[in-house]
């Protein structure tokens, strides 16, 4: 199975993973530094995937699309933090995921951000 490497990312994020929604809402766990990572800041129209949205189902613009390796799979409503340590630093809500694991070429997880 063909997936992509680390020499294929060239940025690296912040990955906080969403641990669950407990009785004082939405729980994270610990950030995740280094992961590798694609990066673009462009707009898009998606359907947001986030149950504990109030705007879960409808389309929604995005502004972050990442590439990430599929061992770095993660849910909507995960944070992610992007270009961190330079003015553009920003955190970022996952969206909507999507999960590709292609036999003949590269496998990654693709997501898109607020």
């Amino acid at each position: 199975m063909t997936r992509l490497s680390k020499r294929h990312l060239p940025h690296r994020i912040i990955v906080t993973r969403l641990a669950g929604e407990g009785a004082e809402g939405v729980e994270y766990a610990t950030p995740v530094p280094d992961v590798p990572a694609y990066v673009e800041q462009k707009s898009k129209l998606v359907v947001d995937r986030r149950s504990s949205s109030p705007t879960v189902g409808q389309e929604i613009t995005a502004a972050t699309f990442v590439v990430l390796l599929t061992a770095n799979d993660v849910l909507p409503a995960s944070k992610v933090t992007v270009w961190a340590g330079t003015t553009r630093e920003r955190e970022a809500e996952v969206i909507d995921s999507s999960f590709f694991d292609y036999p003949r070429t590269p496998s990654h997880v693709e997501i898109w951000a607020t």
